[in-house]
């Protein structure tokens, strides 16, 4: 089994079951509400899923597998849905440039294993402002949670956990639309309560040609990094014909 329900996981041991047990209590802790309200709603609703990914048989083959099996079930699953998955370990230099590196060049090998053809209307390319990230023909937002980040406690967790949001569930909250614009400014107004970092000023919205999907994958903790404003990965169409060894 690659993806787990949060009953599955509840089952699960050692640094799995650590995992998994903190993420829940971050999510529903009432004392401070977490900034997404429908990343709250879905671990309420039990439409998310997890993956672990250990060391022993790669993380880009680990990695690839959950994806595999999530796209082929995040359909079904509603709109509130996303595929968390937390790592055995990360990078062994223990700095933000590092940290975006490894995720960078994961991805790239993630898709290099990818067998489905990238999805139309969806550019492959990291500096065009229709770009996103895409597995097993399906879009999607990237965000990077580590155990460096500490002001910007919303990107905060004690190992490197990446959630992978399919792009369709934010169809029905749009910017420009009333559902979409009131979500969005809730988010920021929760996000400035929860993170001792600003907001970002990267954040933006799909497809404007001001925006850069890829800058809002990996955020740095407040501190500007000028290292992690240009993507390691150009483009990502072609890969999947160059393989993983």
């Amino acid at each position: 089994m690659n993806i787990f329900s949060g009953g599955d996981a509840e089952q699960l041991t050692g640094w799995r079951h650590d995992a998994y047990q903190q993420f829940k209590q971050r999510m529903l802790d009432p004392q401070q509400p977490f900034p997404c309200i429908f990343g709250v709603e879905a671990v309420v609703r039990s439409t998310l899923r997890y993956a672990f990914v250990d060391d022993a048989a790669g993380q880009a083959h680990g990695l690839a597998a959950a994806l595999s099996d999530f796209t082929q079930v995040s359909a079904s699953l509603g709109k509130r849905t996303s595929l968390v998955c937390f790592f055995e370990s990360w990078s062994q230099e223990r700095s933000h440039e590092a940290y975006h590196d490894h995720f960078w060049d994961l991805l790239r090998q993630v898709s290099a294993l990818d067998v489905q053809e990238w999805p139309q209307g969806i550019s492959a390319d990291t500096d065009d402002p229709s770009f996103e990230w895409a597995f097993g023909g399906e879009p999607m937002f990237v965000v990077v949670n580590t155990d460096l980040h500490e002001k910007r406690r919303s990107r905060a967790f004690d190992r490197v956990a990446i959630t992978f949001q399919p792009r369709f569930v934010f169809d029905d909250i749009a910017a420009g639309t009333v559902k979409g614009d009131e979500a969005r400014r809730l988010i920021r107004a929760r996000l400035s309560d929860y993170d001792d970092a600003p907001v970002t000023p990267l954040l933006g919205s799909f497809g404007d040609d001001a925006n850069r999907e890829w800058q809002q994958y990996y955020l740095d903790d407040g501190q500007d990094v000028a290292a992690l404003r240009t993507c390691p990965v150009t483009g990502f169409r072609a890969l999947a014909t160059e393989g993983v060894s």
